[in-house]
């Protein structure tokens, strides 16, 4: 460890995000995580949606929320290990990673990218693993929470374009959450009409409703 992160370490302490409980990012009593409920969108393009948690387990939505929103990067470590002891190898063989990409000014107000800390960190977990950012938003679009299905729809038409490097044949594009799908199965588009066999998606959470026994933020 360097004097540095030492240092930070030792004045800055990491504690659980859920009840500030030093020594982990969540501690033994909410290092827990429900099962994803079943899908119940429907894709034209994206042959298949792998989640790993329920959107709306508390718990899940302040990590996501201190992950996504509030610049805890760190954290993609936590989502790269419950997505390895959630998918099957089978779905990882041969597959090239493809992190949905943000729109330049977003990723440069946001610091990171979701998407790509999470391929980041699933690859670390799987050295064999090929990341390639080929896939771009081309025009900035509205965020996609605070629109309706019909609108999603349209606020996604011709956003993504494959640059650069020839399109691999099975590709797994990898993001924070799922809801309608609307994007993942946009993305999903481009990567077919490029060439593309199999596009799957892997993401952390699922919406929908939680488990039945999931843990209070308390």
């Amino acid at each position: 460890m360097s004097w540095w992160k030492w240092l930070n370490e030792a004045v800055f302490p990491v504690r659980c995000i859920i009840c500030k409980r030093e020594g982990a990012w969540l501690c033994d009593t909410h290092n827990h995580f429900c099962n994803a409920p079943k899908n119940t969108a429907h894709f034209k393009y994206i042959d298949q949606v792998y989640a790993t948690t329920a959107y709306y387990d508390p718990v899940v939505r302040k990590f996501i929320e201190y992950f996504k929103f509030r610049g805890f990067s760190a954290l993609a470590d936590i989502i790269g290990k419950q997505i390895e002891a959630n998918v099957s190898k089978e779905v990882l063989k041969n597959a090239v990673l493809v992190p949905i990409p943000l729109h330049w000014k977003r990723k440069l107000w946001r610091g990171f990218n979701q998407a790509e800390k999470i391929a980041q960190a699933m690859q670390r977990n799987n050295p064999s693993l090929e990341i390639m950012n080929n896939l771009h938003r081309v025009r900035q679009t509205k965020q996609q929470a605070t629109l309706k299905k019909n609108e999603r729809l349209k606020n996604l038409t011709n956003v993504f374009e494959w640059r650069g490097e020839k399109m691999p044949s099975k590709i797994l594009l990898i993001d924070d959450v799922v809801a309608s799908g609307v994007t993942l199965d946009s993305a999903a588009m481009t990567l077919k009409a490029g060439g593309a066999q199999n596009v799957s998606g892997i993401v952390f959470a699922r919406g929908g409703k939680p488990c039945q026994n999931f843990i209070n933020e308390t």
